[in-house]
Order: C-alpha cells, then sequence, then structure tokens
C-alpha cells in the first residue's frame, strides 16, 4: 500500500545523526543514545543503525527492547536504564546486556548466571551499571549507601562494574537548583568509585543546560529526535519527525442543528462542509484535541470538529475548500505557508512532547529518508 493512502509520519535520519553530533561536539563527552520506546516513537532498529558509528552506547528500558536491537544486529553496549527483575538475568547475560542494578537480587542472580553460560565479555564476565538514587526516589541505591552497596557487589563473581550513573528529576525545570545539589550528591561518592571508568549522569536537558554534569558521558533522548527539552537551546536540533499525514475519506455535510462524531458535541448553526480523516487515538493521535485541535488542507487551518475516534476524526471544511477522497491531511508539519509543530499539538493536547511521540502507533506507517 502506498503510504500516502493511510496515515503515515516521515522520519529524517540525517537529523537525528545530526543532533547525535551536534550533542557529542557541544559536550565533548561519550553518547549514550537512548532509544527507548522505540526510540520516542521513531523506530528504535533504524535509529540505532544511523546511530551506530555515533553512539557509543545505547540504552532502553526495558530487556525485551534490549533484545530487539541485538536480534537487529546491533553490537555496540546496551544499557539497560531501569533494574531488571532478578528473573531475567538469563536473557541479559545470553544477550550480552549492560542492566541497570540497584538490588543484590539481581547482582546474585547474574553472578550465578554468568557462571553458567558462555556469551560473556572476554573477562568471563557481566558489565553492569549502578543505578544511585540523588533524589529522584523511583529506583537506585541511595547515594549514602552505594559505597557500601558497591563493596558488596564486588564479592561476587562474573560482574564488571562498568558504569555508574544517577537520574534527574528537575534538569528541564528553569530552577535548577536541585539538579546542583544532585550532582553534588553524586560528586560525594566519587571518591570511592575512581575505577569505575562510566560516570553519567546527564539527561538531553542536562546535556544542553548543565555542563558540571557531563562527566564521562551523557544520556540524550528526546534531543537526539530534534525536540529541545526546555527553554535552553545552545545548539541547532532538527526535528526528525518532519510530517506526520493521514487521507481524507470521506467529504460530507451536515445540516443545521445536527451533530457529528460520538456524543454529538457539536453541532453547526449553519449547514457545515465536514471531511471524515482516517486517524485518531488509536494511531496515537490526541483525544484531548476534540473540538480544539487544527489540521492543514490545502495550506490552510481547518479545525477538529466533534470527539476524535479511535480510527476517524471529522474536520470542517469552507465552501470553497475543494477536496476529494485521498487528498492529504497534514496532522504535523508544514504544508504551504502554514505548519503545526509538535509543540503545537502537545500544548494544546495539555501534555508533553514526550507523550506525542511514543503514542504515535504501529499502523502509523514510518517512511525514512
Amino acid at each position: 500500500m502506498e503510504a500516502k493512502l493511510q496515515t503515515h509520519v516521515a522520519v529524517d535520519l540525517n537529523a537525528i545523526q545530526n543532533n547525535g553530533l551536534a550533542i557529542k561536539a557541544l559536550t565533548g563527552k561519550q553518547l549514550i543514545a537512548v532509544v527507548k520506546a522505540d526510540a520516542y516513537g521513531h523506530g528504535a532498529i533504524p535509529v540505532s543503525k544511523a546511530l551506530h558509528t555515533i553512539a557509543d552506547m545505547f540504552a532502553v528500558a526495558t530487556v525485551q527492547e534490549g533484545i530487539e536491537l541485538r536480534e537487529a544486529g546491533i553490537l555496540k553496549p546496551i544499557l539497560i536504564l531501569f533494574s531488571p527483575l532478578p528473573e531475567l538475568s538469563t536473557e541479559i547475560v545470553a544477550n550480552n546486556l549492560s542492566p541497570a542494578v540497584d538490588n543484590l537480587d539481581l547482582a546474585r542472580r547474574l553472578s550465578q548466571e554468568i557462571a553458567k553460560q558462555s556469551k560473556h565479555d572476554s573477562n568471563g564476565r557481566i558489565k553492569i551499571h549502578i543505578d544511585v538514587n540523588t533524589g529522584m526516589n523511583r529506583c537506585g541505591v541511595h547515594y549514602t549507601q552505594a559505597s557500601k552497596f558497591l563493596t558488596e557487589l564486588r564479592e561476587l563473581q562474573g560482574l564488571k562494574v562498568a558504569g555508574i550513573f544517577t537520574h534527574f528529576a528537575t534538569a528541564d525545570e528553569e530552577d535548577k537548583s536541585f539538579a546542583h545539589i544532585q550532582i553534588e550528591r553524586f560528586a560525594s561518592i566519587l571518591p570511592n568509585v575512581s575505577d569505575i571508568p562510566m560516570k553519567h549522569v546527564a539527561n538531553s536537558a542536562a546535556a544542553l543546560a548543565i555542563p558540571e554534569s557531563h562527566f564521562d558521558a551523557v544520556r540524550p533522548g528526546l534531543s537526539l529526535y530534534g525536540i529541545y527539552p526546555a527553554n535552553e537551546k545552545p545548539i541547532q536540533l532538527q526535528p526528525a519527525l518532519t510530517t506526520w499525514k493521514a487521507p481524507i475519506g470521506w467529504v460530507g455535510s451536515i445540516a443545521s442543528g445536527e451533530g457529528v462524531s460520538y456524543g454529538l458535541i457539536y453541532a453547526p448553526s449553519d449547514r457545515k462542509h465536514v471531511a471524515g480523516i482516517q486517524v485518531g487515538f488509536g494511531d496515537g493521535y490526541p483525544r484531548a484535541l476534540s473540538n480544539i485541535g487544527e489540521v492543514l488542507i490545502g495550506g490552510f487551518r481547518r479545525p477538529i470538529v466533534g470527539r476524535v475516534c479511535m480510527d476517524m476524526m471529522v474536520v470542517g471544511l469552507e465552501t470553497s475548500d475543494k477536496v476529494s477522497v485521498g487528498d492529504e491531511v497534514v496532522l504535523i508539519g508544514r504544508q504551504g505557508n502554514e505548519e503545526i509543530t509538535l509543540y503545537e499539538i502537545a500544548e494544546k493536547a495539555n501534555t508533553i512532547p514526550y507523550q506525542i511521540l511514543i503514542s504515535i502507533g504501529k499502523r502509523v506507517k514510518r517512511i525514512y529518508s
């Protein structure tokens, strides 16, 4: 099926490469490319392949995401950002993944598993990273207990502590005072972990705005895809998801006083020409944009009328609009002199760009360039 006949997004892999290079140039540090959640909706495998010569390491959220990259031929180190369940130790070792570790149960299971399996690094060990809780309080070993935890880890066979890191809670806020507190807490443990080769703290926001957080490596996610996480813009990022389009599937009209879509929450006072667009919240388009969102048709903004459905939504037309079934509608991107940005969509939906990107579903075809 041709892309224009179904809802699709265009992803510019060159933009992602350029963003990665720009972040490395800015920070001068190793790049841990965060490709969790299917690379923020852009496609983890194509993105990882595009970044394979640029990234020093990849980061995912789950063991399964790491396995998918391995099966796709990604050979670089893959960090699992959140401590997996101990029961997944077999898969972790078998696929040579580098898990975050914040509990001894996982560490012991990994040690036992490495003794059973032959797939490990040349030193007969699996590389792990210690997750330190410096104040985000959702995971990690508390920073006051990190040295003791590391001492206990070193008593286990088959584990190589290759990195130590923490997660920022407020790096994307205008007030970065707590981020600096977290840096101080993290730095307080470094004298006791001088033999660990990689210390990493900076997410996208910190990589762009807090140089003191760069340490040995930075972990950009959102910024790799051309989206600024905060107001700071020290480098020019290129949006990777350049357009989101969908076809018109129906053209009709509504009589005065008649409603449209579920709940009939929109009813025109005069006869209204409308078009049904073949995209909905089942594809990841926000239902919150019911009756308030806009799309581009023929280079002009046209309002969404009524509720966004799972598979369709309805758009109001002007009498001068000449549209036909199959015509392309722009949800995100430029058409003529008008543009709808990801930031606009997120603001109107009262959410963040991250959520819009990762919500774009599998049935939305990705077209790569």
